[in-house]
């Protein structure tokens, strides 16, 4: 199988994800490339893709409650191989990778790729937010030269191999935390409110509404809908006014929990 061509899909709302996915790309060194963001519901709900047999995946997807992100699913099954690789990375906010490359190694393998390499890297946690920081600028220098460095391996690895059909299944473990098998589903939703506006600081340029994964921002008052604001908070953290927020639930108890997770460093793991 002659590749030739690198399609690099990603959702990354806050662009954690993309800036791995370039720099694992970037270590590849495929010349010919193409991006696909699943970022908005136009994107998503038009997802078509079209994946040739010369051409290598690279997919990258942020983690929630430690699965795949349930809003991606309509999107990531419309993708078929015929036996093409495929490299499956997801990032979290240094709390855990749960189990969401077990589910997109078995979904990827059922739709017809093959598996070659996969990771996971830690990206700036969804809540983390002036005083309570959680991975707070990851990826940074040392992520990105490491997933550099991933790329390089990939490409010495189809090398080595000399084809897809010599290269084995990759065996990935991963696990729940205790405490996101008995919450609920989209507990996030228990944590924090929707983001909250500043009308004092506001100045409705509107970024908030491009950057809107689930369109959950009134387009006339800028509020967000608390029913489907995603907790990505990408409107908070890409507002170039800082006229977002995010605003916790029992504030407290979160607040002292988030600062004990954030604290230890987590390194990215890797599957070659």
């Amino acid at each position: 199988m002659n590749i030739n061509k690198l399609v690099k899909i990603y959702f990354s709302p806050t662009h954690s994800t993309e800036k791995i996915i370039n720099a694992i790309a970037k270590g590849w060194n495929i010349p010919n490339q193409k991006n696909i963001s699943l970022n908005s519901l136009i994107e998503r709900h038009n997802f078509n893709p079209d994946i040739q047999i010369n051409e290598a995946i690279l997919l990258g997807i942020p983690v929630y409650e430690e699965r795949i992100p349930s809003l991606l699913y309509p999107a990531l099954i419309k993708m078929k191989g015929q036996g093409q690789p495929i490299v499956l990375v997801v990032t979290y906010g240094n709390i855990s990778a749960g189990i969401a490359l077990q589910q997109l190694k078995k979904m990827m393998q059922f739709q017809g790729f093959k598996i070659i390499a996969a990771a996971s890297f830690i990206g700036e946690h969804s809540f983390s937010y002036q005083d309570i920081k959680i991975a707070d600028g990851r990826p940074d220098k040392k992520d990105l030269i490491l997933a550099e460095s991933f790329g390089k391996q990939i490409k010495e690895k189809i090398e080595q191999n000399e084809g897809m059909e010599n290269i084995n299944n990759l065996e990935i473990k991963g696990e729940l935390l205790t405490f996101n098998r008995v919450l609920p589903k989209h507990s996030e939703l228990l944590i924090t409110h929707a983001p909250v506006i500043d009308k004092n600081i506001c100045q409705k340029c509107k970024k908030c509404l491009a950057v809107c994964p689930m369109n959950a921002i009134d387009p006339i008052s800028l509020k967000s809908r608390e029913k489907l604001c995603i907790r990505c908070f990408a409107c908070v953290k890409l507002c170039p006014f800082s006229a977002r927020k995010i605003s916790y639930k029992k504030m407290p108890l979160i607040k002292s929990a988030l600062k004990i997770i954030g604290k230890k460093r987590k390194e990215p793991k890797i599957y070659l």
